[in-house]
């Protein structure tokens, strides 16, 4: 995993380009300690940090040219391609004679043989940069799932910056004297917890979106196009349950021996939970048990800590198995680092001990696994099942609909996020027809109509619904899935994961974003994935007699953290000060 930045110009060349992108490639040293590299190709400067995981050699240094003559090409490169064997088999059938090991030449060649028909090839995460001599063409693009992010601004004279992170492009905007913000990204923010899809907290940065390339030539306005669209037609003929839960169970073992590929040490991020316990089980099938390392964050507050239940799961596999708990001084220690690599904001206080996890994994390994994507794929979260409550509350009679709001105005007040009276306000309050809309109105911190007149002073929040308008949502329940999958997923979840573990120089892989295993995911039966009320209905079953029973029966914690207690403890005067 790397960083990646550059500057293309349009016309003649700026002397202070090397410069420019020397200073964000410095900004970016935490994604990639093991070597850096800046290079002028005519009118564009490729700027790379590396974070060496594959053929550790010189050889693998970047940004990386093909070789070609009289007209190259150069890939920056950040990711990892998990297909990238095969791939550079087809591509040595071909002709294509490789220098080095890694999926970074493999990416490159594939460039050269295949055009923009190889990102649809690629199973992987990766954000890249390609500049095109044949044709002076820059080519930025992004995995299906937004595992990893692409920024870029439209420069003045007509040019283009891009970088791994927001950060970068803050200080050239500002020595430009173009660095402004985006009130309507902040109203969103408010809406999402995150900025979604394209957005960018600045005015002039663009987020390019999962699943998609940037085509950019001196002269022309970049062009956006999409390469992968999610796709949930029914497979047919149908499978059954048992023969679903089988398939799922051998697609999700190819997954993760495919992530597995490392020249450095790796483990995985254990909670005990379904997803991670997931993983767990499927390194044991493919790999031998005394191998794996795993970690887990634990907490003093008992209603938040999972340890003993990843300790459970440990055990049960026999795999080499460290616990950290995140206690008063730790948190205080950590918060400043975290909030030093925020370079825009996040509501989602679990990147703290996200954070903490990736520090501490990092003392042992330099790659780790995750579970990223479980509830996006087989609806794990809450609101799956709130949703198919819905559907039942608004077909009911309005005066049993009226006498159930009133009587959850009467419970008492809560400000736990767990309790009853929490959780049935937010329900009756998010109801809309649209379940693209309830669903923002259950996750969001903000209701529109409240970030429109706080932000924008608008009493419209029609411009904050238009992320929602644009998805290619399927009918039905499922619509939801669309939901977390396209914005939650990509801007809270994994922008978080990111930002953490590269802070520290982890690269952390998500085995059930694997490709092939997500299409086969999507496409399943919303039914064999939400159950009556039964969450992940489907993927328990694929690990029925591998997993132990009360790790499957567990309710779902996810990675809280106990914000209350902290916000009246350790975090009092640090909060009070800041909102003062």
């Amino acid at each position: 995993m790397c960083g990646i930045a550059g500057i293309a110009r349009v016309g003649e060349p700026d002397p202070e380009d090397e410069r420019r992108v020397q200073a964000m490639v410095d900004a970016l040293a935490h994604r990639g300690p093991d070597g850096e590299g800046v290079e002028r190709l005519g009118p564009v400067v490729l700027g790379h940090r590396r974070l060496a995981i594959l053929d550790l050699s010189e050889r693998g240094r970047q940004p990386m040219r093909a070789g070609l003559a009289p007209a190259d090409v150069a890939l920056s490169y950040n990711g990892e391609v998990y297909n990238h064997e095969a791939l550079r088999g087809e591509l040595a059938a071909a002709g294509h004679a490789f220098l080095s090991r890694t999926d970074t030449e493999t990416v490159l060649r594939g460039w050269v043989e295949w055009g923009e028909a190889l990102f649809a090839r690629l199973n992987g995460m990766f954000g890249l940069a390609l500049w095109d001599e044949r044709d002076q063409s820059l080519t930025l693009a992004r995995d299906p799932f937004g595992q990893k992010a692409v920024y870029y601004a439209e420069l003045p004279e007509g040019g283009l910056a891009f970088a791994s992170e927001l950060g970068p492009l803050e200080g050239l905007l500002r020595e430009l004297g173009e660095l402004r913000l985006d009130r309507r990204a902040v109203a969103k923010f408010l809406c999402f917890d995150g900025l979604p899809r394209s957005e960018s907290v600045l005015a002039r940065v663009r987020k390019l979106p999962p699943a998609s390339t940037l085509r950019w030539r001196p002269g022309s306005a970049p062009v956006v196009t999409s390469y992968w669209r999610r796709d949930y037609t029914p497979p047919r003929p149908l499978p059954s349950p048992r023969a679903a839960a089988d398939e799922l169970w051998r697609l999700l073992c190819r997954s993760v021996e495919r992530h597995l590929m490392s020249d450095v040490p790796l483990g995985l991020f254990l909670s005990g939970g379904v997803d991670s316990s997931a993983i767990l089980a499927a390194m044991a099938s493919v790999t031998d048990p005394a191998r794996i390392q795993t970690f887990s964050i634990g907490f003093r507050e008992a209603g938040y800590d999972e340890s003993d239940a990843a300790a459970q799961v440990a055990r049960a596999f026999g795999v080499r198995h460290r616990v950290r708990v995140l206690d008063e001084p730790a948190l205080l220690e950590l918060l400043p680092q975290v909030l030093d690599h925020l370079d825009e904001p996040l509501a989602d206080a679990s990147i703290v001990p996200t954070y903490a996890l990736s520090r501490f994994a990092r003392e042992h390994v330099t790659v780790a696994l995750g579970g990223d994507g479980g509830d996006e794929l087989f609806a794990g979260y809450d609101t799956t099942v709130a949703e198919r409550l819905a559907r039942v509350y608004l077909r009911a009679p309005g005066l049993l609909r009226r006498a159930v709001a009133a009587g959850v105005r009467r419970l008492p007040t809560s400000a736990d996020k767990r309790s009853l009276q929490f959780r049935a306000t937010r329900f009756v309050a998010g109801l809309r027809p649209d379940p693209l809309v309830r669903n923002q109105r259950w996750f969001g911190s903000f209701q529109p109509e409240e970030a429109a007149a706080l932000v924008l002073g608008e009493d419209s929040p029609a411009a904050l619904y238009e992320d929602l308008a644009a998805l290619d949502a399927p009918s039905g329940e499922q619509a939801a899935l669309e939901l977390w999958t396209a914005i939650f997923l990509p801007d809270c979840v994994l922008t978080k994961v990111d930002r953490a573990s590269m802070a520290v120089s982890l690269e952390v892989r998500a085995p059930f974003l694997d490709t092939e295993f997500a299409r086969y995911a999507l496409s399943l039966p919303y039914r064999y994935k939400l159950r009556g009320l039964a969450r992940k209905w489907i993927l328990k079953r694929a690990l029925e007699g591998r997993l132990p029973e009360s790790i499957l029966r567990r309710s779902k914690q996810g990675f809280g953290v106990p914000n209350g207690e902290w916000l009246r403890g350790p975090l009092r005067a640090e909060a009070e000060r800041q909102m003062s």
